[in-house]
């Protein structure tokens, strides 16, 4: 009995501790979490940063110089989608290959479309319409309408960017204010660099042939003539026949540049050019850096190597 005695004030403490613990524990929720924003590619991620910074966490799927269109997730972007408030998306069929699986593996189905934990920035801009200089056999080829890459046009960014603050309001109301605030402060960053950029262009830019559709947005910003693109169709290699009217169609429009992505066949660009007698370059789709420097970054190296190449 007196062993029992004794051994009752620690009993005590252990007990006292273990309510006091699930206590501490009852009181952490992930309500109480910063919220977690996954963007599909890293442009997306930087205009995540630059709304959220210190009151979310962001991640990002797919990485700097590679094709997002072809995408292969491993297990580790399933785990890393179960954990997320809010999945934001590049839309427009970016992803379809292998987003809808991912977010089933990751068994978190507060992500998928038409929740409010995901925001795809196709649904707050409108696709540009056929650009500028397209034959109407490419135009039935490539279905322009739907074309993804809207982030490389610094006014779609900006709306999306608007529209990821009201989503991220609602999720957080906490912090609501303070989304909405650096929505706008994004906006203002990205529209004082935006006639530096058009001035530049203007200047150094003549008709461009470009390898896949992915600068179009971009090419529109800026009152870039498109001439046509390398592939006849979308992720198609051209044929002998097709180069040979892209060589017609060079000379007919006094093409001087084809631009071709980090990851796409640089060895055809490279050959048309050749045998045109024209340069070839290649230009990103997003680069290093966090939030607003690193999206007006992107910008500013695109600039800065068109000016640079067309000299």
């Amino acid at each position: 009995m007196a062993l029992l005695k004794k051994s009752a004030p620690l009993q005590s403490i252990c007990t006292a501790a273990a309510i006091l613990l699930l206590l501490l524990l009852s009181s952490y929720s992930p309500a109480n979490a910063r919220p977690v924003v996954v963007a599909t590619v890293p442009a997306l991620a930087q205009i995540a940063q630059a709304v959220g910074d210190i009151d979310i966490d962001v991640k990002t799927l797919t990485s700097i110089g590679h094709d997002p269109n072809v995408f292969s997730p491993r297990p580790g972007h399933a785990r890393t989608l179960s954990n997320a408030t809010l999945l934001f998306s590049v839309g427009f069929g970016l992803e379809a290959s292998w987003l809808p699986s991912l977010i089933k593996r990751s068994g978190n189905f507060k992500i998928i479309p038409g929740s409010d934990g995901y925001l795809s920035g196709g649904d707050a801009i409108e696709a540009i319409g056929v650009p500028r200089g397209m034959s109407s056999q490419q135009i039935s080829q490539w279905s322009p309408d739907k074309n993804p890459y809207w982030w490389l046009d610094p006014e779609m960014g900006i709306k999306v960017a608007h529209a990821l603050a009201i989503r991220l309001s609602e999720l957080d109301a906490v912090n609501a204010e303070r989304y909405l605030q650096r929505a706008t402060a994004f906006e203002k960053a990205v529209k004082e660099r935006l006639p530096v950029w058009r001035d530049y262009m203007n200047i150094h830019t003549g008709v461009v042939i470009t390898y896949h559709n992915t600068y179009v947005y971009f090419m529109e910003a800026m009152n870039i003539e498109l001439g046509g693109f390398i592939e006849p169709r979308s992720g198609i290699e051209p044929s002998t026949r097709y180069m040979d009217d892209l060589l017609t169609l060079i000379r007919e429009k006094n093409v001087k540049l084809i631009w071709v992505e980090p990851y796409n066949n640089r060895a055809i660009a490279q050959r048309l050019a050749g045998a045109a007698g024209i340069k070839m370059m290649v230009l990103p789709d997003a680069v290093e850096g966090y939030g607003t420097e690193g999206y007006i970054g992107m910008f500013d190296l695109m600039v800065e190597r068109v000016a640079r190449w067309s000299q």
